[in-house]
């Protein structure tokens, strides 16, 4: 039950009911001092940590990424479930060739399905297994006879 019709034609400019906006005149204290326990109130916030960045990549390099031959830990993205956004590869490679694909050692939330095993062609004597998401049960790759994983039904996040 609104009953606000407005009529808008030419020469009929809206405009909003407040056209500027002016800081509060600052409180005094009971010595005459301008408080400024409400501006440190605004510029601390509660919920942050300013070295959690640091502890958190500190613990993902050393917990979630392996070290390469010269001992360094990083990956090209981090893979995610498209079904569920779960996390499936924190340490992997981009494919040579092929953009959307990527090669990794190790998978997390990732079960394989060793029941069936896939060729890509006839004659061809490597066998590959379905990866699942464990999850949501979303098809994202597969594993090679190698045990090198092939994800190409994934989500990249940057590193």
């Amino acid at each position: 039950d609104d009953d606000w019709d407005p009529a808008v034609g030419p020469g009929v400019v809206l405009r909003p009911h407040v056209l500027t906006w002016n800081v509060p005149a600052k409180a005094m204290d009971a010595d005459g001092d301008e408080q400024q326990a409400s501006k440190q109130h605004l510029d601390v916030d509660p919920l942050h940590d300013p070295a959690a960045d640091e502890e958190d990549e500190r613990w993902v390099a050393k917990q979630l990424l392996m070290p390469d031959s010269e001992d360094v830990r990083s990956t090209a993205a981090v893979l995610n479930c498209p079904g569920c956004f779960t996390p499936v590869c924190y340490q992997c490679q981009r494919h040579a060739e092929y953009s959307r694909q990527w090669r990794a050692v190790e998978v997390r939330n990732c079960t394989v399905d060793r029941s069936s095993a896939l060729t890509m062609a006839r004659g061809d004597a490597t066998k590959y297994f379905a990866v699942r998401c464990s999850t949501c049960a979303a098809d994202v790759g597969l594993l090679d006879d190698d045990g090198v994983y092939h994800l190409f039904h994934v989500l990249e996040s940057l590193a």
